[in-house]
């Protein structure tokens, strides 16, 4: 998941702004990143970008980690301003079933979401989501999608 011969930047996550460091990396994702300064200061990371022709596009990073357990980030940006954020791991011996993560998987990875995020950002997920001054954090099962869903919205 990261880059060959580079080891996997870790999510530093800040409580009082909702932002996110990437290791060394100067930028932080936060409420104030813009489309153009993501593609920039995340170059490294890109793994692809999806523009929707709605006004919403998708940056897809990759080579990350959050609490040792490789992690994937996808950011979303309406217009210029980023809206939201997802983010995924890949759990080791997660069971799978033709290539798709089985319910026990889903579970496991939102529990360990909800405890990752509580952690980081100082306040448990009760019924799976937690109110901040910027915005959400939240680690669900998603019934439509069958699969965890997990991350921040930012106000």
């Amino acid at each position: 998941m990261s880059a060959p011969g580079s080891a996997p930047r870790a999510l530093e996550f800040d409580a009082a702004d909702g932002s996110i460091g990437l290791g060394e990396l100067p930028l932080r994702i936060g409420p104030t990143l813009t489309l153009a300064q993501a593609r920039a200061g995340f170059a490294v990371l890109l793994q692809d970008s999806r523009d929707l022709g709605n006004g919403y596009q998708w940056l897809h990073l990759r080579g990350l980690q959050l609490q040792g357990v490789l992690a994937a980030v996808a950011l979303c940006f309406h217009g210029q301003a980023l809206s939201m954020l997802s983010i995924g791991v890949q759990l080791p011996g997660a069971p799978m079933e033709d290539g798709w993560p089985t319910q026990a998987a889903i579970d496991a990875e939102v529990a360990f979401m909800r405890r990752a995020l509580a952690k980081a950002l100082g306040r448990p997920l009760n019924a799976g989501r937690a109110g901040f001054e910027w915005g959400e954090a939240w680690a669900v099962f998603d019934p439509k999608g069958f699969m965890a869903s997990s991350g921040l919205s930012y106000r």
